[in-house]
């Protein structure tokens, strides 16, 4: 029996044969727009010298007066937590098991297309021009009025990237982040596991960044609506059930497809912290790679189709196996 059982386990999911993200589509799109709305207001108060902007000044400048060294140090590490490195990578690994699981990519393609919004919340940060808040003293000589949007000092950044504040990309990514891992095995997880998954992170980065100074107030609070914001986008989308076109060829995954499929996300994600001429090769690379594959991969599916209809005589290409249906749960 042993001998029977093990090999299966290598291709029989556990627990379920149909993978479907965790938790409960939200119902209506009032938080949404709310949500939105304030990120909308927030933005146009940092525009020229608003109470909004006073404050954020003065919280800042708070920190600098009250400052103790081991708690700024303490204060660094807990916001690590929103590092996007870091998180993509533990979700990565969470998607990949769910694929391994559940013999689909669509896991991986709910966490990567998912992912891929941040890059537009960078986007953001670099056209809004927000100055940084580690020299305050400094940022003062220069822009008198406050840390305003669109002003692209460079004086408040020091030796990283400057006038990128707005939004924290630190707090969007312990929102989107944390989220998505529980989207992904949140029906494995007691209640209280999944809470602390989306509360305690967003809550150390909050607290690191407004004590080490890191950002502005207002930058954690738009980061965290547009985190929320993308989050539930993310809900709204039948992941288990979406029509994914030509890919539909690598259902059900098999052990190889999930080994390159990773392998092709890793370059991806590492080709932005490469030298530029190594970034624009491997940019150009990785998509030729993968194209090359989903071809050969279609053709193949044709040749077993042909050869299935032709062996079988009954007309019809060989389809993917139907694959029960998970209970929905909720969160």
């Amino acid at each position: 029996m042993r001998q029977l059982v093990t090999p299966l386990r290598r291709y029989i999911p556990v627990g379920w044969f149909d993978w479907e993200p965790f938790g409960e589509r939200p119902k209506s799109w009032r938080p949404d727009i709310v949500m939105f709305a304030v990120f909308l207001v927030i933005t146009v108060l940092l525009m020229f010298p608003s109470p909004l902007v006073t404050l954020d000044h003065e919280v800042r400048m708070w920190a600098v007066e009250h400052k103790i060294q081991w708690l700024w140090d303490f204060g660094r590490t807990i916001a690590m937590v929103g590092e996007g490195e870091a998180g993509a990578s533990v979700g990565l690994v969470f998607s990949v098991w769910c694929a391994l699981r559940s013999r689909s990519i669509r896991p991986m393609l709910m966490f990567v297309l998912s992912f891929m919004t941040l890059a537009i919340i960078l986007g953001m940060k670099h056209w809004l021009g927000r100055p940084l808040s580690q020299h305050p003293l400094r940022l003062a000589e220069v822009s008198p009025d406050g840390p305003m949007l669109f002003t692209y000092f460079l004086e408040g950044g020091g030796g990283v990237a400057p006038a990128t504040a707005y939004p924290s990309g630190h707090a969007v990514n312990s929102i989107l982040l944390f989220g998505l891992i529980v989207m992904l095995v949140g029906g494995l997880l007691p209640k209280w596991l999944r809470l602390t998954l989306l509360i305690a992170p967003p809550t150390m980065v909050f607290l690191g960044q407004l004590y080490t100074g890191q950002h502005w107030l207002t930058d954690s609070i738009a980061g965290y609506l547009l985190g929320i914001l993308i989050i539930r986008s993310a809900k709204r989308v039948d992941w288990h059930d979406i029509p994914i076109g030509p890919l539909m060829v690598f259902e059900p995954a098999t052990r190889k497809t999930i080994l390159i499929s990773t392998l092709l996300l890793v370059g991806v994600a590492i080709t932005p912290n490469l030298p530029l001429k190594q970034a624009l090769v491997l940019a150009a690379v990785l998509p030729t790679i993968g194209l090359i594959w989903l071809g050969l991969s279609i053709r193949a599916k044709r040749r077993l189709d042909a050869q299935s209809e032709a062996e079988g005589g009954e007309g019809e290409p060989l389809a993917a196996p139907e694959i029960p249906v998970q209970p929905k749960k909720s969160a």
